[in-house]
């Protein structure tokens, strides 16, 4: 997954990055008027691409009625706005994904797990990037702990659609990091 640039990532070409500049500014000025250069600088596209792209939000009405060349109001509160802030910020999800999925595999859980890589620190753009797992085992780890992890890797794995992988490490320091408990 792009966990940088996660709607153009889904929806290629300038209608995602349009989507995206337009998700932004939404999150930072709902309402305000957009002037049509800004968002062909801010989406990397000529002003003429904007067009087609805005019409059909304006149809789901997602944006104020407007006419050609008119700058742009995203309609504050539309409910596809806020699923759109969402998917913009995917990569602070992965955190939680983790900690619930830790939560719900491992028994018992973890002494100390950190996220190590690009799908930790938000920059994976390719579904090869890779988010690491560092773990240190609880004391009482049963037989069976190295499975559990390696079964919620490989589910994570598939959630976040980036390969998981897993080191152990012995203590809390060799793993580094603050914990995702």
């Amino acid at each position: 997954m792009n966990f940088r640039t996660p709607i153009p990532a889904l929806f290629p070409g300038a209608p995602g990055r349009i989507v995206t500049a337009l998700t932004a500014h939404h999150s930072a000025r709902a309402g305000a008027p957009l002037p049509l250069t800004e968002l062909a600088r801010e989406a990397s596209v000529a002003v003429t691409q904007l067009e087609a792209t805005l019409f059909r939000l304006g149809l789901l009405g997602m944006i104020e009625p407007r006419t050609r060349g008119e700058h742009v109001r995203p309609v504050p509160g539309h409910i596809a706005w806020k699923a759109l802030d969402g998917l913009a910020g995917l990569g602070h999800r992965v955190v939680e994904e983790v900690r619930e999925r830790a939560a719900a595999d491992l028994d018992p859980a973890p002494a100390h797990l950190t996220l190590s890589g690009p799908v930790a620190d938000g920059s994976a753009t390719h579904p090869a990037d890779v988010l690491e797992l560092i773990v240190v085992p609880p004391h009482s780890a049963p037989a069976d702990w190295p499975e559990q992890i390696d079964r919620m890797a490989a589910r994570l794995s598939r959630t976040l659609g980036n390969l998981v992988t897993v080191r152990i490490a012995a203590t809390p320091e060799e793993a580094g990091g603050p914990s995702v408990k």
